[in-house]
């Protein structure tokens, strides 16, 4: 690493960096929009889950959904 001067070995860590730095920033932005579609198909998943189950409680019982049921 010179001093004063920029050597090929300052040149090419500079360029190793810019390229780390390129990469993980794709990364993150890839992980966060997968963990956004894995969380909105989780809610959407027990979204379903619950109206599922209130209907069924609603249909086979003689409670009025899961709020009457549990505190029935």
């Amino acid at each position: 690493m010179g001093l004063i001067f920029k050597d090929i070995q300052d040149d090419q860590q500079e360029a190793m960096m810019d390229t780390m730095y390129i990469g993980q920033t794709w990364q993150m932005r890839y992980l966060k929009a997968k963990y956004f579609l894995y969380g909105t198909l989780a809610s959407l998943a027990s979204a379903t889950a619950t109206a599922f189950i209130d209907y069924t409680i609603a249909k086979s019982t003689d409670y009025s959904g899961i709020i009457g049921w549990l505190f029935g």
